[in-house]
């Protein structure tokens, strides 16, 4: 469960920032031991100058400084059509992620390395203890896995509207009224954007809480035999379930979404001057119009996913 990571995790980035970012605090305090030593013999103050030597703070190398070192770039990474396919007999990747984590690497003379398949539950506890740099596959980010890692810009959004089954006759196609109702089960996971989506616009819902470490699918197939009535979630959701199932699902109202949900990497949350770099990176890919060309080669259908408006567009 995420809650359970971030008890675990947010504490031991402190100790790090202190040794690696805060050496003038801890100088301050070596300097008023040694100021105690004014006009004392020379002997003494070649004493003092020893100790300030040896008990200054190593500065140990940043997850970037060891890119940089290494000129490679390591990805955790987790399933996610049409954004990371896995061949399930090469284990060979593709997908937008991968097509645009390799761009930003070939452009900084870099590779990447797709060190790890993870799920969002261990996700951030990969980040934090070094199997890998970052998370290539898009994260949602939000206030509770703020905690525990650092997410660069937006690259792209998805409109969230309710999702129930086809079939299900109680809920008309533009109608969201209905779904906030005490006989309506829906269904989220810990700690996830999506749950408190429910919570905020369906109050008088019931809300069914799952572990963070289930499965999409399984959740789905819950609400396919009536386990909960509905979930939110985007029309690559739809699309790719639909494609794969004979028992159908559907978006109610998608035309006026409950939120634009923003797509992002994600990194250990204090390697801010790794997010810089992945940051500028996406700046690029963007303004380019290299990161559209590679949307519009692998999205299911045209306008699934929204790109971040380029800043002269923004204005």
């Amino acid at each position: 469960m995420v809650e359970a990571h971030i008890s675990k995790l947010h504490q031991w980035p402190l100790e790090v920032a202190w040794q690696q970012r805060q050496p003038q605090l801890h100088l301050s305090i070596q300097w008023k031991m040694i100021s105690r030593f004014k006009g004392s013999t020379p002997m003494k103050a070649f004493f003092a100058f020893i100790f300030l030597l040896v008990s200054m703070p190593a500065m140990a190398d940043t997850v970037f400084d060891k890119i940089l070192k290494t000129q490679e770039i390591r990805c955790g990474y987790y399933v996610f059509p049409p954004v990371t396919y896995k061949d399930s007999v090469t284990g060979e990747l593709s997908g937008l992620s991968v097509d645009m984590m390799n761009a930003i690497a070939e452009q900084a003379g870099m590779k990447i390395k797709w060190t790890e398949e993870i799920t969002f539950s261990n996700g951030p506890e990969g980040l934090n203890t070094g199997k890998f740099d970052v998370i290539c596959t898009p994260m949602w980010p939000s206030i509770a896995l703020g905690r525990v890692a650092s997410f660069t810009k937006p690259f792209m959004f998805a409109p969230l509207s309710p999702m129930v089954r086809a079939d299900d006759v109680r809920f008309k196609d533009d109608d969201l009224e209905r779904l906030n109702a005490e006989d309506v089960i829906f269904a989220g996971q810990d700690a996830d954007p999506i749950t408190e989506l429910a919570k905020d616009n369906f109050p008088k819902a019931q809300l069914k809480s799952y572990a963070s470490m289930v499965p999409g699918p399984q959740i789905l197939q819950d609400i396919v035999t009536g386990k909960a009535d509905a979930i939110i979630l985007d029309r690559n959701g739809e699309i790719e379930y639909n494609r794969h199932n004979d028992k159908k699902l559907r978006l109610v109202d998608k035309q006026n979404p409950l939120k634009y949900q923003s797509f992002t990497l994600a990194v250990k949350r204090d390697e801010l001057i790794l997010r810089d770099f992945l940051n500028n990176a996406l700046d690029e890919l963007i303004n380019s119009g290299s990161f559209s060309h590679m949307l519009k080669k692998w999205e299911p259908e045209p306008n699934t996913f929204i790109e971040t408006a380029k800043p002269y567009q923004s204005q």
